[in-house]
């Protein structure tokens, strides 16, 4: 059996779509665990509606705890072999469940990665996302182009043996992909696109403020670590902390938030305008290196000209 565990938190709007998508589900043993996270819209009656009309869907309510903790209850409350997640604005194609399974059940593999498509605003679909590479591959390989994302994956349930998302923090799939794919004997990655994701301005993950900066550069920091230590390259994992290192010090006033000095501490090691870095990350470090007050009174003039 197949879990598909979908964690919803006041999401009336996109949910109708991504729960008649698993309806279509082609893999017959699967079920399908909704936990509403105390939404106060009617994301629950929803739930409960498609609960009552197919059997498939089991749903459980808790007060909100946020998305980790909703992760981590659907995983306790799952009953299949295999786990796989939806977030709730998604939406997946009908054979979202059986194309990695049957991959996996022939490959003999413990995990599998599949592609995903982005959806913008009026529904437009970009191209599919991931790498063009597929079969059998490395831990490393399936780090640096499998991506983090939860829901772009089917994992064998031991995977999740003593692994769990970090509550009460955003960016939780950044702290956490990487322990399972390493956890996974064999790996293997798929040309399919079978997820799409919808992008939204107003979802967590993308609210500009000090304390999605302060969890994205902590997950960013333990990934790391965790990277390094399993003698994974430094082009893995050294950019992604640089540019975490600016996002934090540009959405954050200075003060004795230990993490904020150590963000201050690498953005201070970063050897000259690293390639690596996009654009805007530097502009940002040229002006970090040139006067630092400088950069700290453009980022406050910045985030009080930006829309609330």
């Amino acid at each position: 059996m197949i879990s598909v565990i979908v964690p919803i938190y006041n999401v009336e709007a996109y949910l109708p779509k991504c729960l008649d998508s698993l309806v279509a589900q082609t893999f017959p043993d699967v079920e399908f665990i909704l936990i509403d996270d105390g939404s106060t819209d009617r994301s629950a009656e929803f739930a409960a509606a498609y609960a009552g009309a197919d059997d498939r869907f089991l749903v459980h309510r808790t007060a909100n705890h946020g998305l980790s903790a909703a992760r981590n209850l659907g995983i306790e409350k799952a009953r299949g072999d295999w786990l796989m997640f939806v977030d709730p604005d998604d939406y997946v194609t009908p054979d979202f469940c059986e194309t990695p399974y049957q991959a996996a059940l022939r490959e003999e593999a413990d995990l599998v990665i599949f592609k995903s498509s982005v959806v913008r605003g009026r529904g437009s679909v970009a191209r599919g996302k991931g790498s063009a590479i597929s079969g059998i591959v490395d831990a490393e390989t399936a780090v640096r182009y499998g991506g983090v994302a939860v829901w772009n994956k089917l994992y064998r349930r031991e995977l999740f043996g003593a692994i769990r998302y970090p509550e009460g923090r955003v960016f939780e799939d950044i702290a956490t992909t990487h322990k399972l794919i390493f956890a996974a004997e064999r790996i293997l990655m798929l040309p399919d696109v079978l997820y799409y994701h919808v992008h939204r301005k107003d979802s967590i993950s993308h609210i500009h403020s000090a304390q999605n900066a302060r969890d994205l550069f902590l997950a960013s920091l333990e990934r790391a670590d965790y990277l390094k230590s399993r003698g994974c390259a430094e082009t893995l994992y050294q950019p992604e902390v640089w540019s975490k290192s600016l996002t934090l010090l540009a959405r954050a006033e200075p003060g004795g938030d230990p993490l904020f000095r150590q963000a201050e501490a690498v953005a201070d090691s970063i050897p000259g305008i690293p390639p690596q870095l996009k654009r805007k990350k530097k502009l940002m470090l040229l002006v970090w290196k040139l006067d630092k007050r400088l950069f700290h009174l453009a980022c406050r003039l910045l985030r009080q000209k930006a829309p609330k």
